[in-house]
């Protein structure tokens, strides 16, 4: 059930109609009951089995969460303890390893396998291993990521264990959020799910707007683009180098608007029941440097990342070379993250190496050489773009085959001309709106101004009109729920 089909519109309007009709006359819990039974409901549509996966996930990292609480609150001598013997912090790792190693079987247990392989055949030996048939549940990326800022956030005391084990369980599913984020930290989440909701129509027809806009990243811009970027990538014999860098500056803008507009829909979806969501994406093709670029690209993840990766294995606050080397370590756990396979590695790596020439530029080269910022921005968005060639194609030596089309074979790209119409006026629509809202203009996403009312109504009725007779409605699913 894609967010821009007909059976997800049929499915939202009905949970929104019942879900107001319960949350003014209801209870809290019964309200959140039935976004537990819908949530699943959704989730299910997917793959009904992975269900039980995500109850088992939520109720192990609640009970882990239960039990820290508990021998705080009890007085146990946990200060006595040497780290090993203290329950609170055996049950954080104990919660950490359940859900990577979860995420770890499903995700990369074919990986890990294929490349054990791999390396005996590179030292001579040969072995056979047959792969394990597993299917990766959808979204199992994010929701592992989710829980564990719950059960790390109460060893660290930012938070105490929620007895409420419904609100619990509402905001592990949330429908909304769970295939692909953004990835929701408890402390602000979870407190959303104990409080009652008012309606507020200023605040559902902010969501709307911000599904139209959603709606119109996907289906005029990235599926529309899609279709030149496969044209090329799945035919990279029949093309030169030009074409292959035309199509690696597609794809950026390709993905940004798939994920982006995934993003704004979910979050749109979420306002649209009372909830507040993190901004995932903040006009990132507008960053005049690769550290700039990660703090406006999925924020969520980035952010979470930062928090309980590249922080605690001592951040920015320790030597300039284990500086370095946590800064690489974090980015290549990012690109493992991201997929199964050394293209993803080699991703994460790349974006590593980047901000580490950055650190040691600042450092070494400390002269604030001036250089127009439209320069920087572009020379940022080409380098991210040569990244993305192996984010695309998932063979390492396909996609270093690919660059090296565009240094040495390059040519006049070829250009598909309806594509590039269509999806060129929309691309000019994007980028003209974005300009706005980076120079803090009014727009009709975000501005509730009254004398703007008949603005935001044409912007909205025309992008209706825009999506109806443009957009790629057989376009497949989200790029990102491959992750």
């Amino acid at each position: 059930m894609l967010f821009t089909s007909i059976d997800f519109a049929i499915f939202f309007s009905v949970v929104f109609f019942i879900y107001w009709l319960i949350a003014i006359n209801c209870g809290v819990k019964i309200r959140n009951l039935f976004l537990i039974v819908t949530s699943y409901i959704f989730y299910g549509c997917w793959n009904w089995k992975a269900c039980f996966l995500l109850f088992l996930i939520s109720i192990a990292t609640w009970l882990c969460g239960y039990g820290m609480d508990y021998y705080r609150n009890i007085n146990y001598d946990i200060e006595n303890k040497s780290k090993y013997k203290n329950p609170v912090f055996l049950l954080n790792i104990l919660s950490i390893i359940f859900c990577i190693g979860i995420l770890s079987f499903f995700k990369y247990c074919n990986f890990f396998i294929d490349s054990f392989v791999d390396l005996f055949s590179f030292l001579g030996k040969s072995i056979s291993i047959n792969p394990v048939n597993i299917i990766l549940p959808v979204g199992i990326s994010f929701y592992v990521f989710q829980s564990l800022t719950y059960t790390i956030d109460i060893y660290r005391r930012k938070i105490s264990h929620t007895d409420d084990i419904i609100a619990y369980f509402a905001f592990m599913s949330f429908f909304p959020q769970i295939l692909s984020g953004p990835i929701g930290r408890a402390y602000k989440l979870i407190p959303q799910f104990q409080n009652k909701k008012k309606f507020s129509y200023d605040f559902i027809v902010s969501g709307v707007r911000l599904i139209l806009w959603g709606l119109f990243m996907k289906v005029c811009v990235a599926d529309r683009l899609s279709i030149y970027v496969d044209t090329i990538y799945n035919n990279l014999n029949m093309h030169n180098g030009g074409s292959v860098a035309l199509a690696a500056i597609v794809y950026s803008i390709q993905i940004y608007c798939d994920f982006a507009g995934y993003s704004y829909i979910a979050i749109g979806c979420a306002r649209m029941l009372g909830f507040s969501l993190d901004e995932n994406f903040a006009r990132p093709y507008f960053a005049n440097s690769i550290g700039d670029f990660w703090r406006r690209w999925h924020i969520s993840l980035s952010t979470w990342f930062r928090d309980y990766v590249y922080i605690p294995m001592g951040g920015n606050r320790v030597s300039l070379l284990r500086n370095c080397f946590n800064l690489f370590v974090t980015f290549l756990v990012s690109g493992l993250w991201h997929g199964a396979a050394w293209s993803f590695v080699f991703w994460g790596s790349i974006h590593g190496i980047y901000l580490i020439l950055e650190k040691l530029r600042k450092k070494f080269l400390p002269i604030n050489f001036r250089v127009k910022n439209s320069f920087k921005v572009f020379f940022t968005f080409i380098l991210i773009s040569l990244a993305w060639v192996f984010f695309r194609i998932t063979d390492i030596n396909i996609a270093f085959q690919a660059l090296s089309k565009i240094f040495y074979d390059f040519g006049i790209p070829f250009v598909d001309s309806a594509t590039f119409i269509y999806g060129g006026l929309s691309f000019v629509l994007l980028v003209s709106t974005e300009i706005m809202i980076e120079c803090k203009k009014a727009s009709f996403l975000y501005s509730n101004k009254k004398r703007d009312f008949i603005i935001r109504n044409i912007g909205a009725i025309s992008l209706i009109l825009w999506i109806i007779a443009t957009g790629v409605f057989d376009g497949g699913q989200f790029i990102y729920f491959q992750f």
